[in-house]
C-alpha cells in the first residue's frame, strides 16, 4: 500500500501474453448483427470526450466519473516510430460503475472468467486522422477513484474503439513474473477527510484499460440459462448477470440464443453457484425501450424465467442500473 506523499515508481506493463489458465472458456463471439441491438447501446452509452493538447507539454484531464489523466511531454510516436509535437486529438471516457459498464457493454470478461473490476478507462490519440501510439521513453498514467479499494487489483487491457455497440470487450493481461505487481493504491487526503483513495497506473498501451482482477469462489460453477418472453430476442436485447455486492458482471452473448426456446446461455461452466445475482434485460425496438429484472441465488445448470419486459424510458433505465446490489 502506498500513502500519499510517498514516491512511487511505476513499472510499464505489458500485455502480450496470456496464462493459458485463463483460456479455459473463450467467447464464441464477439458481435451483433442486428441495427436495434446496436442502436440501442449507441443511444445508451455514456458521452465520449474529446479535446486537444500540445504534444511537447504536460497536461492533465479529469473524466466524467473523476479519473485523472496525467501526460507527459512527447508521450505519443506515430505508427513509424517518430515522435510526435504539435496538436494532438485526445479522447477518453471513464467508466467505474455498473450501470455505465451495461450502459457502454464495457463488461469485465477475461476469456470467460469474471472480473472484479475496479474501473475501466478508454484513452485514445490521434493527429491529423492519423492513430497513433504511445512513446515508451514518456509516461500516461490514470488515477482512478476508489471509495473502498482492493489491493489485489492489475492491469487489463483491451483493444477496441471507444464505440462498443458491435464489440465485446475481451480483456487480458501479462502474466510473465517482471509484471506481476498489484496496482498502486494511494489515499487522496486533497478533501481533508482521508476517505477517499486512488488506483494509480501507468499505461503502455492506446485504447481500454482496466484495473481489476479475477473473481475467485471456491465453490462449484455452472451454466445458467435465461428465457425470454414476448417479443424480446437477441436481435432487440442484450441479458447481463451482475453478482450482488461486488463489481462483478457477466452478458450471455447474443450467439448463445436460441430461437426456438427463446434462451441465452452463460459461458460454459463459468458462473459461481450459491451466489446471488441480479438478471438484467434492456431492449430497443427501434421506437422504445424495455427493461426487466430478477434477483436469484444461482443453482446448478438454473434456467433463469424472465418476465415480459415493461416498456420504459432510457432515463429509467438509467435509474434502474444506478441501484443494482
Amino acid at each position: 500500500m502506498l500513502l500519499a506523499g510517498i514516491a512511487i515508481t511505476i513499472g510499464s506493463c505489458k500485455k502480450d501474453t496470456i496464462n493459458p489458465s485463463e483460456e479455459e472458456s473463450t467467447p464464441t463471439a464477439s458481435g451483433f448483427n442486428n441495427a436495434n441491438a446496436k442502436a440501442m447501446f449507441n443511444n445508451l452509452a455514456t458521452p465520449l470526450h474529446s479535446f486537444t493538447i500540445n504534444a511537447s507539454s504536460y497536461h492533465t484531464y479529469v473524466c466524467a466519473n473523476g479519473t485523472k489523466i496525467s501526460i507527459s511531454p512527447y508521450a505519443f510516436l506515430t505508427q513509424s516510430g517518430v515522435a510526435v509535437t504539435g496538436v494532438v486529438q485526445i479522447e477518453v471516457k471513464d467508466v467505474l460503475s455498473k450501470k455505465d459498464m451495461i450502459l457502454n457493454n464495457a463488461i469485465p470478461v477475461s476469456n470467460g472468467r469474471l472480473l472484479v473490476s475496479g474501473g475501466e478507462v478508454y484513452f485514445n490519440a490521434t493527429q491529423g486522422g492519423q492513430q497513433l501510439k504511445l512513446n515508451p521513453a514518456s509516461i500516461v498514467y490514470y488515477q482512478v477513484p476508489s471509495i473502498n479499494p482492493s489491493y489485489q487489483m492489475r492491469e487489463f487491457y483491451a483493444s477496441a474503439g471507444s464505440n462498443l455497440s458491435n464489440t465485446n470487450l475481451n480483456w487480458t493481461t501479462d502474466t510473465s513474473s517482471a509484471f506481476t505487481n498489484t496496482i498502486a493504491v494511494v489515499q487522496d487526503t486533497s478533501s481533508g477527510s482521508g476517505n477517499n483513495y486512488y488506483y494509480y497506473f501507468q499505461s503502455d498501451s492506446l485504447n481500454w484499460s482496466n484495473c481489476d482482477y479475477f473473481y475467485s469462489n471456491p465453490g462449484a460453477k455452472t451454466t445458467c440459462t435465461v428465457s425470454l418472453t414476448g417479443s424480446a430476442d437477441n436481435s432487440n436485447s442484450a441479458v447481463f448477470l451482475s453478482l450482488n455486492g461486488a463489481n462483478v458482471l457477466v452478458r450471455l452473448y447474443a450467439t448463445s440464443y436460441n430461437s426456438i426456446t427463446q434462451q441465452f446461455e452463460s459461458f460454459l461452466n463459468s458462473i459461481p453457484e450459491g451466489v446471488n445475482y441480479t438478471v438484467v434485460v434492456v431492449s430497443f425496438d427501434g421506437t422504445n425501450y424495455y427493461y426487466g429484472s430478477k434477483a436469484v441465488t444461482m443453482t446448478t445448470n438454473m434456467v433463469i424465467n424472465m418476465p415480459v419486459l415493461n416498456q420504459t424510458t432510457k432515463s429509467q433505465i438509467e435509474t434502474n442500473l444506478s441501484t443494482l446490489p
